[in-house]
This record gives C-alpha cells, sequence and structure tokens, in this order.
C-alpha cells in the first residue's frame, strides 16, 4: 500500500512540473516506472541473487522512498532524490518478481525432490493434468502437463509431454489428469551452431524437462483438474464439433480456429508460411486488431443501452469488459490476447467515462499489469511485436498522417490503413529482421486488400459461431463465409509467391537491432519536430550505424573455422574461408536437412554454400592434421600423426591401441555412430586423459 501510495505522490510531482514548465504531461510517471520494471526484470533474469536477499534489499528501498517523500512533500524542488529512489526501486520490483514467479524458489517444486541424475536415468511414478496442448511436430504431439505427484509425493510443476504420431491417434483434453511411468529429462539445448533454441524457449516458459510416452502406457483418472482453460477448450471443442456438421474443409476450420478462437495448432506448416511471407502472419494471431475490432461491434451493439437505463454506461462498461475477458479465456490467454484485452480494457473505461484517456497511459500500464503477473512475458516474441506495433501505431502513424489530408471517404481509408500499416512496420522493422531475419516487400499490398475487411470478416465470422453452437445456421451462410475464407486464402497464397519481393536471408546482429532502432527513433523525431539537435543526433545515428556495419563485414569476412557437424545420418563436415562453406559428406544431403544444419549459420556468418564434395580420410586445416576413420575401419599406422582424429558410422576398432599408435590430441565422435560405441570410447578416453567429444552431447565440434 506504501509503494502505490508513493507512485500516486511520484505522479503529483511530475504533474506540478509539467504545469511549472509549461510541457504537455507525457505520462512520465508510468513510462518511467513500466521501463525500470523491464529492467529490473532483465536484471532479475540473468544475475544470481537469493528471493529474501532481494526482498530485503526491496523492503530498505522502500523505507528510504518513504524517508525521501516526508521530507520532500512539501518542497518539489527537492524531489530528484525520491524521483532516483523510486526508480531504484522499481528496478528492485522486477527483480523481485523474476525471483518470486520462478517456481524452483517454490519448496514444492519437482527438482527439489530428485538429484538431476534421478532425473535423467531412472524412471518414476508421476501423475499429472493437461495445461495446454502445442503445435505438433513431425514426430510428436505436444502438450504443457502441469505435475501434481512425484513417487507418491505432491509435486508442482510444468513439464513438456511429448506422444509419438505413429501411435494411437488421440487428442487430450484440457484438465484431463494422468498417470504414468516415466522418465524426466531435461529439454535438449541445440547441437548445431545459430540453431532454434527450444529449450531457452521454453525456460521462459518455466519449463525445464521433458517426458515421452506413448498413448497406451497413460493412466486416465476420472477426476479432472477444473480451471478457466478447461472450461475454454471445451467451449473451443464444442464450437468445432458444431461446426463440422456443415461443409468446412479441415484448412477453412483451421483459419477459422486462428481467426476467432486464438488456436494456431491445426494450420498446415504451408499456410503458415504462405501468411508468412505475405506480411500477413498477425491475422492469424488474435492480438490487438481483433480485439479492438471486437470492442468497436461491442459498443456499436451495446449503444442503445446507455439510452435506456439511467446507469446504462456503467452496465455497458461492465458487460464489454466481462465479454472481452471472456473472448480471452476462449482465444488461449496468449500473450498477445493478455496484451490486447488489457489494454482496451483501460481504452473501455475510457470511452465509457468520457476521460482523456491516453493510449501511452493504456499501453504502459497494460504492460506493468502483465509483467507483474508473469515476467518472463518480457522474452516472448510476440509480446515484445505486439507492443511495439501499436507504440509505433499511437507514435508514429500521425507523423505519417500529416503529410497528406485526402478529402474523399475511401481515399481517407486509404490513407489510413497505409500510414497505420506503415507505422507498424517501421517499428517491427528490426526485430523481424533480428529475429527471422526476413521482411516481406508486399506486406502493404497484403494489409491493404485484407485489413479492410478483416472486420466484416470478424462479424461474420462471429455470427456464423453463434448461429451453429446455437445450431441454426444455414448451410449457405457456411458456404458463403467458407468461400471468404477461401478468397482471402488464394490473395495471401499468391502475394507469398511472389519470390522476388520476399526478402530472405538477412544478417542482422543485436548491435544492428539497436543502431537501428536508434536510427528509426532520431529520425521520427527530426520529423515530429526540427531542431538542430535532433538532426545532430540522426546523424550520429547514422555515423554509428556505417561503424557498425563496416566492423560486421570485416568480422565475418576474416572468420575461418573447420566444424563437424552434428548429423545423424551422415558425417558432415565443413570449412569457412572468406564467407564461403565448404561441405564434405559421405552422401548427398537433402535440401531440407541442409537448411535444418546450415539455415542459421549461413545466415550469421554471411556464407554461400559451395557443392557437396564427398568425405575424404585425411584433411589438413591451417597446422593441424584431421584423421577421418569411418566403418571401413582402415587407418594408417605410421604414415600421418593426426591433431584430431574424427570417428564416423561406427568403426569397430579398438581405440585404445589407436591412441597409442598415432598419439592424437583430440577425438570428436559424431551423430553417425551407435550410441553404446560412444559411451565406450568416453570411457577408454576418460581412462587414457585425452579429450573426446560426442556431438550427441556438446554439440558441433569447431576448430578456429
Amino acid at each position: 500500500m506504501k509503494l502505490a501510495y508513493c507512485i500516486i505522490v511520484w505522479y503529483r510531482h511530475v504533474k506540478k512540473l509539467s504545469k511549472y514548465r509549461k510541457m504537455k504531461l507525457l505520462n512520465v510517471p508510468f513510462v518511467i516506472i513500466t521501463i525500470s520494471t523491464i529492467v529490473g526484470i532483465v536484471l532479475g533474469y540473468y544475475i544470481t541473487i537469493d528471493v529474501k536477499t532481494v526482498l530485503m534489499i526491496l523492503s530498505i528501498f522502500i523505507c528510504l522512498l518513504a524517508i525521501s517523500w516526508q521530507r520532500s512533500k512539501k518542497m518539489f524542488s527537492k524531489a530528484t532524490s525520491f524521483t532516483f529512489l523510486m526508480i531504484v526501486v522499481f528496478i528492485i520490483l522486477g527483480t523481485t518478481l523474476v525471483k518470486i514467479h520462478h517456481p524452483e524458489n517454490h519448496s514444492n517444486h519437482y527438482t527439489h525432490q530428485m538429484l538431476p541424475k534421478d532425473l535423467q536415468e531412472h524412471q518414476a511414478g508421476i501423475r499429472f493434468s493437461i495445461k495446454e496442448r502445442l503445435k505438433p511436430s513431425s514426430y510428436y504431439d505436444k502438450y504443457l502437463v502441469s505435475l501434481r505427484f512425484l513417487k507418491d509425493s505432491i509435486a508442482e510443476g510444468t513439464l513438456l509431454l511429448q506422444i509419438p504420431r505413429d501411435s494411437i491417434d488421440m487428442v487430450l483434453d484440457i484438465g484431463a489428469v494422468y498417470s504414468t511411468v516415466t522418465t524426466l529429462k531435461p529439454i535438449p539445448k541445440p547441437l548445431n551452431p545459430y540453431q532454434f533454441d527450444y529449450a531457452n524457449y521454453l525456460a521462459k516458459h518455466y519449463v525445464f524437462h521433458k517426458i515421452t510416452t506413448s498413448p497406451n502406457r497413460l493412466i486416465a483418472h476420472d477426476k479432472v483438474q477444473w480451471s478457466v482453460f478447461r472450461l475454454a477448450d471445451r467451449i473451443r471443442k464444442g464450437i468445432n464439433t458444431k461446426l463440422s456438421k456443415y461443409t468446412f474443409d479441415d484448412k477453412q476450420l483451421s483459419i477459422i480456429n486462428a481467426l476467432l478462437l486464438g488456436q494456431r495448432q491445426d494450420i498446415t506448416q504451408e499456410t503458415f508460411n504462405e501468411y508468412r511471407d505475405a506480411g500477413a502472419i498477425h491475422i492469424l494471431a488474435v492480438s490487438g486488431l481483433h480485439v479492438g475490432i471486437l470492442l468497436l461491434i461491442l459498443n456499436l451493439v451495446l449503444q442503445p443501452l446507455s439510452r435506456l437505463h439511467r446507469k446504462g454506461k456503467t452496465i455497458t462498461l461492465v458487460i464489454t469488459i466481462i465479454l472481452l475477458w471472456c473472448f480471452a479465456i476462449i482465444a488461449g490467454l496468449s500473450p498477445s490476447v493478455l496484451r490486447a484485452v488489457t489494454m482496451f480494457s483501460f481504452l473501455a473505461i475510457g470511452m465509457q467515462i468520457r476521460s482523456k484517456t491516453s493510449s501511452y497511459n493504456s499501453l504502459f500500464v497494460s504492460m506493468f499489469v502483465l509483467l507483474c503477473f508473469n515476467p518472463l512475458l518480457l522474452f516472448s516474441v510476440g509480446f515484445q511485436l505486439s507492443y511495439l506495433a501499436v507504440f509505433a501505431i499511437v507514435w508514429i502513424q500521425p507523423v505519417f498522417a500529416r503529410w497528406y489530408r485526402p478529402t474523399l471517404y475511401i481515399s481517407k481509408k486509404l490513407w489510413d490503413t497505409f500510414t497505420v500499416t506503415m507505422a507498424a512496420q517501421l517499428g517491427l522493422l528490426p526485430l523481424t529482421l533480428y529475429y527471422f531475419h526476413q521482411f516481406p516487400l508486399l506486406f502493404f499490398l497484403s494489409n491493404l486488400i485484407i485489413i479492410p475487411f478483416l472486420g466484416g470478416i470478424l462479424g461474420f465470422g462471429i455470427l456464423v459461431v453463434l448461429l451453429a453452437s446455437l445450431e441454426v445456421l444455414p448451410q449457405f451462410v457456411a458456404t458463403l463465409f467458407g468461400s471468404c475464407i477461401d478468397l482471402m486464402n488464394s490473395i495471401i497464397g499468391w502475394i507469398a509467391r511472389q519470390d522476388a519481393f520476399l526478402m530472405t536471408g538477412i544478417p542482422f546482429s543485436w548491435r544492428m537491432l539497436l543502431i537501428l532502432y536508434g536510427m528509426i527513433i532520431t529520425t521520427i523525431l527530426v520529423f515530429q519536430k526540427y531542431e538542430k539537435r535532433r538532426v545532430y543526433w540522426m546523424m550520429t545515428s547514422m555515423i554509428i550505424s556505417i561503424f557498425i556495419l563496416l566492423y560486421e563485414k570485416h568480422h565475418v569476412a576474416t572468420r575461418e573455422e573447420l566444424i563437424v557437424f552434428h548429423n545423424q545420418q551422415y558425417t558432415t563436415l565443413g570449412v569457412l574461408q572468406h564467407q564461403k562453406l565448404q561441405l564434405y559428406s559421405k552422401d548427398s544431403i537433402s535440401h531440407k536437412t541442409l537448411g535444418f544444419l546450415l539455415g542459421g549459420y549461413l545466415i550469421q556468418n554471411q556464407a554461400d554454400l559451395g557443392a557437396s564434395i564427398r568425405l575424404k580420410n585425411v584433411y589438413q586445416y591451417k597446422k593441424q592434421t584431421v584423421l577421418v576413420i569411418d566403418s571401413a575401419s582402415v587407418y594408417p599406422i605410421k604414415a600421418i600423426h593426426p591433431d584430431i582424429i574424427l570417428l564416423s558410422d561406427s568403426p569397430k576398432i579398438h581405440l585404445g591401441r589407436i591412441i597409442d599408435s598415432l598419439q592424437p590430441k583430440q577425438i570428436v565422435a559424431d551423430a553417425s555412430n551407435y550410441r553404446s560405441y560412444l559411451d565406450r570410447w568416453e570411457k577408454n578416453c576418460l581412462k587414457l586423459n585425452i579429450p573426446f567429444h560426442r556431438t550427441d552431447k556438446k554439440g558441433a565440434f569447431i576448430v578456429k
């Protein structure tokens, strides 16, 4: 309570200062509070500190803040220390939130009940409830499950459940409780450079271990774990059951689930790639666009209520907020949905009480509230993209809108769509390049065609879902809506096939991310108000960007290395020189496997892939000799003295004798060998005190 009171006092101080300086109030407290909390969350994620210690530090600074307020409440000119302490308090608060929410700091977390070795090597009886269904991979159906019992002891924590797709085809219900005997294993790290780190992604959702089992080993319990997520899942399944009675095909149903129910698990990879390449992937993710349209529809429908009843405005507000959050729950409470519904709830309050509620206020307050409940949302790509898009629209779009003021209604709407799209894409450009290394040049065309009609499609879709749920949906209406979905898919597909307008494989480092945002911010500031100081900032950011580009170019141009990739099919060896990767392999590698192994590596090194050459037995790299021993088990005894021996394709050899005769400095074994061989070789090398590198544990082997 004291902290909340200090926030109010601080806001009054800033408000007085704004009036004193005759400045427009720019929501400084909300911005600084949120930014300070974000800084604290980042620090809390990357530093190690005990929960009790950080709570004690927070308490001390809150006391100092209270003392500072007592001294400065009568003399505003001395409020600098109060403001500084307020920033420090919220930085510490952000760190505290990370530590408090981290499940390993809870006494019942499963990691406190078993040693790491036990988790990986011994089976245990567990009971869990299904929490969330994830998008399946090529080999597994995936779920997040909430642990309830481990070895007959109460336990908590979230695990990744994997069910092989070649087993019985079944979908587990959200909230259903199951028991099984299985092994808890850590989520594997990527074993090749620059591959997607799925373990790190799940760790930011507090998921650290996985279990793999088949449906016939799951024992279902009659008792279920009831929650809003189970209720939402039942509602979604009921809607899909009703819709399946009509002539919607699988592709149409997957788009309806994404547009209206926030579920993208059933969308095929081909459809997902088309929307991504056309720059329209945000259409499939329920976000601010969808929630904003829903809010406008609700205000339009409920508007007569405010005129018919004395407290109609209050009733309209309550109904609107309840319906918005019901929609958020049904849509799965994803980060983008949470952000949108939280922000638009504040906007709805402002619209009903006729307050001059700032969009910045709604944006930063909603962000602060969400981060208090789940601080690691900050690291969610969807959360970052969602907030940056809205911030860019609110801040940059008015600058673009001033350049041209059309008089005709149609031209005005087209210009508004253009400026909103350009503002959002400009705000997302650096982050999109950093995460996805591609940018669709035809994003404006797809948004110009789809966005104006998306409100109608969503409204039509809501009507279709309601009528289908009541079982009064005419077939011709269902057919018409299905045709609208097909038309939208066709337009997106045509735009995505214009490969010449899709920029892919763009190398983009964190340095470029920061400097490009610096350039965008300083340039927009110049267009907002021309000042020499702002022009100097813009020129400075451009000069720094040139130096960073030169540094990055020099860094990749001079990088040379030999790398043994982790490839289970064939031994794959590469040599990177002068931004060209020469690949050596026993057999040809499929295009899909090459993309998986080398996609990120080639982009980050700005390298081209040369023609694949058949793997040889001896390589000379700089001053080191690499000897490859394959299944033929043929190697020279005294002809060479290799620095590195690469074991490939499970050769039947006596490793100890080879080491004695050839005296290598390093033994490397890739994933083409049997695991039993790898285990035996590892033990032998440990006894002989020679370094042993196995790619299935340590990842790709690199020689600089």
